[in-house]
């Protein structure tokens, strides 16, 4: 009879129960909003701003009526315009040289065949963007030395580009 009077005081399973969800909602959130924000984020965004800037520069050479290409070395690729039947540097912002983040490296396969970079000719674009609308059938690889995470971009004879995400393991 004595405990009837008395009120046990503290938490039920229950509570416990919905207050750990509810931490481990929070924490999962967490996570995902501040991700690994490293190499994984770096090497989906290299991959993005190079199909952004390929896309443009296709559309630049229709609407300008010029031809232009890309030379890639492994950590970098640069814009050209054909001037006077000669090759030269875009002088564009835009369309200025880039460098990858340390650790990013690009392959580059032309009509199917894989190109050796850093040993091409200066000045000397291997893709062409033509002012038809056409460019030369690509497929560029950018991956991490070390992670099995790739992006690859691939383009027609056509100029139509996609995107894709890939592990190799």
């Amino acid at each position: 009879m004595l405990h009837l009077f008395f009120k046990v005081k503290g938490f039920t399973l229950i509570e416990i129960m919905v207050v750990m969800i509810i931490i481990s909602v929070i924490l999962t959130f967490m996570t995902l909003s501040i991700g690994d924000g490293g190499l994984a984020q770096k090497l989906k965004q290299e991959a993005q701003r190079f199909a952004s800037l390929l896309t443009m520069a296709s559309q630049e050479a229709i609407m300008q009526s010029k031809e232009m290409g890309v030379s890639f070395e492994i950590d970098g690729y640069h814009f050209y315009v054909l001037q006077e039947q000669q090759w030269q540097a875009s002088q564009d912002e835009i369309f200025r040289p880039r460098r990858l983040p340390p650790g990013i490296e690009s392959e580059l396969y032309l009509e199917g065949e894989s190109i050796v970079l850093n040993n091409m000719e200066k000045n000397a674009p291997q893709l062409l963007l033509l002012s038809s609308g056409e460019l030369t059938p690509f497929k560029v690889i950018f991956k991490y030395e070390s992670e099995g995470l790739h992006y690859q971009l691939i383009g027609t004879a056509t100029g139509k580009m996609s995107l894709q995400q890939y592990e190799s393991f």
